[in-house]
């Protein structure tokens, strides 16, 4: 092995089961830009946080990976916790159902993330740490809360219907809304009301092209806070509609703030979603790690939906 390479991590059961196509895909990619892979395909659930926290990254120019946001949300657990921090870029290639920290850099195809990842362009990437009952798990994308918890739950028992199960979820929650009583602490303001959603992003889309928080930067050191204490079913349905271009934060009773630590309580231990994993429950506190990684990938202009042409 040549003494600089990347690592790749393919995880071959994700999404629709194609990683190992999508890795034949990209690999003329690598030998067109001189650049050795040196692969290594996922056994088991799990088995991608155990690589990613164990490998020797020393001479690698990055770790990558195909698969989809189970894949990218293990990895970075594994990077979060190996025994020093690591400064090696994280590259993703799209390989799952969601892919949603793909959606955020506008990128969608295997080759076209490749060719970044070639072209070494990579900026800082916030990370958020979620403390759920002394367990500490690691996010890159979106902590839900309420609606967005229950929606995931009926997603993932509908898995054989691809990524049109986040729709038709969410369709069949607005038919029976859940409030919920929460505290929340945002930063240092506390609020306790009812809510029937509360989500916490990193990134900003969310399910297949939920545009969730289009203010979210995932370079800033904050999360984009989206919430909706009190809705009707029509109200929730319009916010269905809206949610893919973005526009449903205009309306009255969608609230976002930014902030860089938050607190969910509930009476009970509620059900939360930790970067569409179904994972942890309340009482969560969250906090950003600024910069924690470094990912390959053009800058999103948040405010015009293009990628910047500079390296951060």
């Amino acid at each position: 092995m040549p003494e600089t390479h990347y690592k790749v991590l393919v995880n071959p059961h994700g999404g629709t089961g194609s990683g190992r196509k999508i890795l034949e895909r990209i690999k003329p990619v690598f030998a067109a830009a001189s650049k050795q892979l040196e692969v290594h395909v996922t056994e088991r659930a799990g088995h991608a946080a155990e690589l990613a926290n164990k490998l020797d990254l020393s001479r690698c120019e990055g770790l990558c990976l195909i698969g989809g946001d189970g894949t990218i949300h293990e990895v970075i657990n594994g990077l979060m916790t190996r025994d020093s921090p690591t400064t090696v870029p994280l590259g993703i290639i799209p390989g799952g159902t969601g892919n949603t920290i793909l959606q955020h850099f506008d990128c969608h195809d295997p080759i076209d993330a490749a060719k970044r990842i070639v072209a070494g362009e990579t900026q800082p990437f916030d990370i958020a740490q979620v403390t759920t009952n002394s367990e500490v798990t690691y996010c890159g994308n979106v902590i839900g809360w309420g609606a967005f918890a229950d929606i995931n739950q009926l997603a993932e028992s509908w898995r054989r219907l691809g990524p049109s199960r986040y729709s038709i979820a969410a369709i069949t929650y607005i038919a029976s809304p859940k409030q919920r009583r929460a505290k929340l602490t945002l930063d240092s303001q506390v609020i306790e009301d009812d809510f029937l959603l509360i989500a916490l992003c990193n990134t900003q889309f969310t399910g297949k092209g939920m545009h969730l928080a289009p203010s979210a930067d995932s370079a800033d050191g904050k999360l984009e806070v989206v919430m909706v204490r009190d809705a009707t079913r029509f109200q929730m349905l319009r916010l269905f509609q809206k949610i893919f271009n973005g526009s449903h934060v205009s309306l009255p009773f969608v609230e976002t703030r930014q902030v860089q630590s938050a607190r969910i309580e509930h009476e009970d231990a509620d059900c939360l979603t930790l970067d569409g994993e179904l994972k942890g429950s309340t009482p969560a506190s969250v906090t950003v790690i600024p910069s924690a990684l470094r990912i390959f990938a053009s800058p999103l202009d948040t405010s015009q939906g293009q990628r910047l042409s500079s390296t951060a």
